[in-house]
């Protein structure tokens, strides 16, 4: 009866050269990114460093114009506003008249009746006390807003239906998204609300920290928002994990994400990373706070490499080691 004969190839010295040739190599070579400054040094610096005041004129809430009206619910008319106005004792005064640009409205038998910035309640009474005085006994008007033209809204940025909408009724920073079809996933941490300050006209900009009011429900920054607001959401910024990484890539900025966070954004570090040795490079500024166009880098090490690519080969003609550098 034939056996076949399997020959077992001496594996110990074999592995031993490999050792020896990582360890010289790992001794000659040098780390991909050298270190320019030490974590102390750059958190002395970053506790150093100050934002600029008014930077492109863009205030915290509160600071300059209060985002809070609680003086009314209603809708204040405008020029563009399209009204209806019906009139219950004499139906043929009824019509339909459009605000003009200095704010009146044609009223018939009345003649030009000022409504800007009063209520339809308010311009109800007013019709009612002109007719009453002269040619209705106890009128009864109604006056119905059939088109919202001088107090919209505008949604623009990362909401999933930007565009501009009637603001029928007073409104809040989380119905206004809703509104807009909710946030995008690449949305910012940030919204920018911008109004005009009605004492000087001039357009203020408001940062509010979203993510403080949608993930941790901090309903006081769910501000009022008024007619002819802009909220403005900006994408987050972007960082780039690379290395000894298992998912190495581009990954979103949330509010002060760490390097910690951002890492198990990414999977976590590769069996062969040196966790003495990840870096993190700057595009621009200092802070230990991420920033948009960081890197992170997790070099690795020689010992981890081995562990990660070596392996038992077992084969017809004998049994050997092989090697497979785990970065390629």
């Amino acid at each position: 009866m034939l056996q076949k004969k399997i020959s077992i190839l001496p594996t110990v010295p074999f592995l031993l050269v490999i050792l020896l040739s990582a360890l010289l190599f790992s001794a000659c070579s040098k780390e991909r990114f050298e270190t320019t400054t030490t974590l102390k040094e750059f958190q002395k610096d970053n506790a150093r460093k100050r934002l600029p005041k008014n930077l492109n004129k863009v205030v915290m809430v509160g600071e300059e114009l209060s985002l809070e009206d609680t003086n009314t619910t209603d809708y204040l008319l405008g020029p563009g506003d399209l009204l209806k106005i019906s009139v219950l004792e004499a139906e043929e005064l009824n019509t339909v008249v459009r605000v003009s640009s200095k704010g009146y409205i044609n009223v018939p038998l009345i003649g030009a009746v000022k409504v800007i910035n009063q209520t339809a309640t308010e311009v109800e009474q007013n019709i009612e006390k002109s007719y009453a005085a002269e040619y209705i006994y106890d009128p009864h008007v109604s006056v119905y807003i059939e088109e919202h033209l001088s107090k919209q809204i505008t949604l623009v940025g990362a909401i999933n239906t930007p565009g501009t909408y009637d603001y029928i009724s007073q409104k809040r920073l989380l119905d206004v998204l809703a509104l807009g079809g909710g946030l995008k996933e690449e949305a910012g941490s940030f919204a920018f609300l911008t109004r005009r300050n009605p004492k000087t006209g001039k357009a203020v900009d408001y940062r509010i920290d979203i993510e403080d009011l949608v993930k941790n429900g901090n309903m006081g920054l769910n501000y009022v928002v008024k007619g002819g607001d802009i909220v403005f959401i900006p994408e987050s910024g972007k960082c780039f994990i690379d290395g000894a990484i298992r998912n190495p890539g581009i990954y979103p900025l949330s509010n002060n994400m760490t390097i910690t966070e951002a890492i198990a954004q990414a999977g976590g570090l590769a069996g062969y990373a040196d966790d003495d040795s990840i870096k993190l490079i700057r595009f621009m500024g200092r802070g230990l706070l991420l920033k948009d166009q960081d890197i992170i880098y997790a070099e690795s090490s020689t010992a981890g490499k081995i562990f990660s690519g070596s392996g038992l080969t077992i084969g017809f003609m004998g049994t050997g080691v092989s090697f497979r550098d785990p970065e390629k």
